[in-house]
Order: structure tokens, then C-alpha cells, then sequence
């Protein structure tokens, strides 16, 4: 009789178990279902269309300097059941990477003026490379190796290749010859920015950029005292 009352006691047991494990499961389901799944814009009539449904504009302040472009090979594998399915990827693909200057903190200390030879020195930050973009709808070559590849090491293999072309791109970008062209583009960069206005307004005067980090030139006298609308303003003759 004890031995029956303990299976039962299992019994019920288990079964509430079971009905336990459904219900989470069951919470579960509905939420990703219906409570986190991003919602789908559709027509009248139910069916899925293509549009914009999420966009922001915001104010930028990095200038763009230099683009560095080119194609980029990257390889992936996957290894699947102990090692007895294995399979690869091979891809080639245009990329891209932007060289920007960020002018968002320039103050009065980076402005600084010579009034003998009437010199505007300009000191930013040095060139940041932004993280390459890979253009896979563009890929040149696509292949994949292997006796079987189900869909998810597809799926696997594309983006680790992705996550390598960026790398391989982005370790490429910070070579020292890519920085110092895109360091020299940024230096025509601002100095066109800032001596273009002087010239329109008749100011005779010369504009000097320098990374920071990089030496003052040897015997100049700044001054670190003024705006830049003070300096104009002694460009011109204005008090």
C-alpha cells in the first residue's frame, strides 16, 4: 500500500512538473510571439510592405577627411559533430573605411594666433578611422567547401567571414602609410576650411594645422588668450 501511494505521489509529481514546464513554456512562446517581436507594418489588406518605418537625423560634427576603399578576402570554417562535418567559406567583397576629424571640442586653447606673421594655428584631433563597411552585396567571390553544410553553419560561416573581412579591413586602415595620407588629407581639409572664409572676407592671413600631439614650430610667440572671433576681429582691423 505504501509502495501505491508513492507512485502516486510521483505520478503527481511529474504531471505537475510537466504542466509547469507548459506554462513557461507556453509564457515563453507568447512573448516572443507577440510582446517582443518587432512589429511589421502591413497594408490594408495584410500584406508586408517595403518602407522606411524608423528613422533619426542628428547633428554632426566630424568631418570627413579621407576614404580608404578597396576588396577585401575573408575565410571562415565550421566544425561540426566532433569534428567529423567540417566546411568553409571563402568570400571577396568591396570595402570601405571613413578617416573622420572630430572638430566638436575645438576651444579658444586651439586657436592660436601670431600676429607677426599673422598665423592662425589650428590644433584638432588627430584622424579617426571608422570601422570598414562591407559590401556584401557586392560580393565578387562566394564559396563554400564541404561534404554538407546545413543552414546554420551557413549562417555560422558568412558571419564569422563577415566579422573577419572587417577586421582584416580595419587592421588595414591603421596602417602607418594609410594614417599619415589620411592625416595629410586632413590637414588640407580643415586648413581649406578655415583659410577659405579668411580669403572671401580680404583677410591677409595664413592658416597652420597641427595634430595634437604634434610640436609647435620653434620660436613662435602664440597667443592662447583670444576666441577666434577676437583673432578675426584683429585680422580685419576690428576692435
Amino acid at each position: 500500500m505504501m509502495k501505491v501511494r508513492q507512485t502516486a505521489r510521483y505520478v503527481a509529481l511529474a504531471g505537475a512538473l510537466l504542466l509547469l514546464l507548459v506554462a513557461v513554456g507556453t509564457v515563453y512562446y507568447l512573448y516572443e510571439r507577440f510582446i517582443d517581436a518587432p512589429s511589421i507594418v502591413r497594408e490594408d489588406d495584410g500584406r508586408a510592405i517595403t518602407r522606411i518605418v524608423d528613422a533619426r537625423l542628428a547633428a554632426a560634427v566630424d568631418l570627413r577627411v579621407s576614404r580608404l576603399s578597396g576588396t577585401v578576402q575573408a575565410v571562415a570554417t565550421d566544425r561540426r559533430w566532433g569534428g567529423w562535418l567540417n566546411s568553409s567559406y571563402v568570400m571577396k567583397a568591396p570595402f570601405s573605411v571613413s578617416y573622420f576629424i572630430d572638430l566638436s571640442k575645438l576651444d579658444r586653447g586651439d586657436f592660436l594666433w601670431n600676429a607677426e606673421s599673422r598665423t592662425l594655428t589650428v590644433t584638432v584631433p588627430d584622424v579617426r578611422p571608422e570601422p570598414a563597411d562591407i559590401d556584401e552585396t557586392r560580393t565578387t567571390v562566394s564559396r563554400t567547401d564541404g561534404i554538407i553544410v546545413t543552414r546554420d553553419a551557413m549562417t555560422v560561416l558568412r558571419q564569422r567571414a563577415s566579422r573577419n573581412a572587417v577586421r582584416v579591413a580595419g587592421e588595414e586602415a591603421v596602417k602607418p602609410a594609410r594614417l599619415g595620407v589620411a592625416r595629410a588629407n586632413g590637414r588640407a581639409a580643415v586648413t581649406s576650411l578655415f583659410q577659405r572664409p579668411l580669403r572671401v572676407a580680404g583677410m591677409d592671413a595664413t592658416v597652420r594645422v597641427r595634430f595634437t600631439g604634434e610640436p609647435e614650430q620653434d620660436g613662435e610667440r602664440m597667443d592662447r588668450s583670444r576666441t577666434l572671433a577676437e583673432i578675426y576681429a584683429e585680422m580685419t582691423g576690428k576692435r
